[in-house]
C-alpha cells in the first residue's frame, strides 16, 4: 500500500512556500517513487491547483481555539471511504506529515499556530505516525505560554530541523531529545529549466511588503518611505550601469503594489515588471540574472545557490544566517542607508561580482551535500 503524505506549511501565493513545495515533491519522488500527497484546503491552496498535484483534500477544521481535525478522524471507516471517492481523507488516512512552514513558530507569530501544531504532533505520536519539521527558522520561545507547545515541536516529533544557528540555539534550550538536528533550507536541491537570457547584463529586485510591515515591525510603516527610496535609488544605480531592471513580484497583491510604485517612480524603458511566475520559473528567472537584490529570503536562496551574487535587506534574523552560510555576511544591508552610503555599497558589489559568484557556488555545494544528509535522514524514518 502507498504511504500517504501530508505536506503542511506550504502555499501558492507566497514562491518562496510554492518553492519549497516543488522541492518536497522532486525528493519524494526520487526516493520513494510512488506515494498519495495530501494538501490541507487553504485561502492560499485552492483546489484546482491541489488537484493537478493529484493531492488528496484533508477534512480538517480549525477556528481559534477550536480544532476539530482530531476528532474528524475518527469516523468510521465505512463514511472515510464513502469520502476518498471525492478526494477527501481524514487525519486517519494520513501516514506521514511533513512540515515546511519557513518561519511560523516562535514568539511573534500567533500562540494558535504552535498550539494546534502540538496538539497534531502528540495525535501522530500516539498512533506511531512520524511527524517530520523540515528545515525553517524557529524561535525565539521566550513567551512562557510558548514553551510548552515549543517543547512538544522540538521533543515529540520524528525528527526536527532547525534551519540556522539561531534556530538551533533557541530549540536547544528546550531541547530534552535526540531528535533535534540543523540543516541549511532545502530549495537549493530543487533542480529547474534554465531560463532564456539575453545578451544585456540584468539585475532582479524582489521587494517585500513584510519589511514595512506593522505585523512585523511596531515602526515599519514609519520606514516605508526610506523603503521606497532604498528601490529607487537602487533601480537607478543599475540602471546608470547598463544593467536592464527586472522587479520581480514574489507574492502577490501587497508585494506587487510596491513594485508598480518603484516602476512608476524611475519610470525608465530599462525596467520592466516580472509577474505571474510560479515558483520554478521565479527561480530560473533570478538564475538567469547577473545579480539580484532580494528582501525575500527564498529570492537570496535562489540567488545563492545558483552562484548569482546577491545583496539583502533583512527583517528577522534568517536572512544574517543564510549569509553567513553562505560566506557573505557583508551583503546584508541596511535599506535605511543616505544615499551616498547606499551607492559606495552598490558600486563596491558591482565591481566583486566575479568574486561573489565563484563565493556564491563553492558554499551551494556544501548546503547542498546538506541537504542531500537531511533528505536521508528523512527518508530512512518514512521507509522505517
Amino acid at each position: 500500500m502507498l504511504l500517504n503524505i501530508e505536506i503542511k506549511g506550504v502555499q501558492f501565493s507566497n514562491k518562496g512556500a510554492e518553492l519549497m513545495l516543488e522541492a518536497i515533491l522532486q525528493q519524494l519522488d526520487v526516493h520513494l517513487g510512488e506515494y498519495h500527497l495530501t494538501l490541507s484546503p487553504g485561502r492560499n491552496l485552492p483546489y484546482v491547483k491541489r488537484a493537478k498535484l493529484g493531492a488528496w483534500q484533508k477534512l480538517s477544521f480549525r477556528r481559534g481555539k477550536l480544532d476539530l481535525t482530531g476528532i474528524l478522524a475518527k469516523l468510521p471507516t465505512k463514511i472515510r471511504n464513502f469520502l476518498k471517492r471525492y478526494g477527501i481523507v481524514t487525519e486517519a488516512d494520513v501516514d506521514v506529515i511533513l512540515n515546511a512552514s519557513g518561519f511560523a513558530y516562535g514568539d511573534q507569530w500567533p500562540m494558535a499556530d504552535l498550539r494546534n501544531t502540538a496538539k497534531e504532533i502528540k495525535r501522530f505520536k500516539a498512533l506511531g505516525k512520524p511527524y517530520i519539521i523540515l528545515p525553517q527558522a524557529l524561535g525565539p520561545f521566550q513567551r512562557e505560554e510558548l514553551k510548552e507547545f515549543a517543547e512538544v515541536l522540538i521533543n515529540d516529533t520524528a525528527l526536527t530541523f532547525a534551519r540556522d544557528d539561531t534556530s538551533f540555539a533557541e530549540c536547544e534550550k528546550l531541547n530534552k531529545s535526540n531528535k533535534l538536528f540543523q540543516s541549511p533550507d532545502f530549495t537549493a536541491l530543487l533542480e529547474v529549466q534554465q531560463f532564456n537570457t539575453t545578451e544585456q547584463q540584468s539585475v532582479c529586485l524582489i521587494p517585500n511588503n513584510k519589511v514595512v510591515s506593522k505585523f512585523n515591525h511596531a515602526n515599519a510603516e514609519q520606514q516605508k518611505n526610506a523603503y521606497f527610496d532604498f528601490w529607487i535609488g537602487t533601480a537607478n544605480f543599475f540602471i546608470d550601469n547598463g544593467f536592464f531592471v527586472k522587479v520581480l513580484n514574489h507574492e502577490g497583491k501587497e508585494d506587487r503594489d510596491i513594485c508598480n510604485a518603484i516602476l512608476e517612480a524611475v519610470d525608465n524603458e530599462q525596467i520592466a515588471l516580472i509577474d505571474g511566475l510560479n515558483s520554478t520559473e521565479i527561480k530560473a528567472l533570478i538564475g538567469s540574472c547577473d545579480a539580484v537584490v532580494s528582501s525575500r529570503f527564498h529570492g537570496c536562496v535562489s540567488a545563492l545557490c545558483q552562484g548569482v551574487p546577491c545583496l539583502a535587506t533583512s527583517w528577522s534574523h534568517k536572512y544574517e544566517m543564510l549569509y553567513g552560510e553562505y560566506g557573505l555576511s557583508e551583503n546584508v544591508i541596511d535599506f535605511g542607508l543616505e544615499r551616498q552610503e547606499l551607492t559606495n555599497k552598490l558600486n563596491h558589489f558591482l565591481n566583486d561580482l566575479t568574486n561573489q559568484a565563484s563565493v556564491c557556488l563553492l558554499h551551494a555545494e556544501q548546503v547542498k551535500e546538506q541537504n542531500k544528509k537531511m533528505w536521508q535522514q528523512v527518508v530512512a524514518i518514512i521507509k522505517s
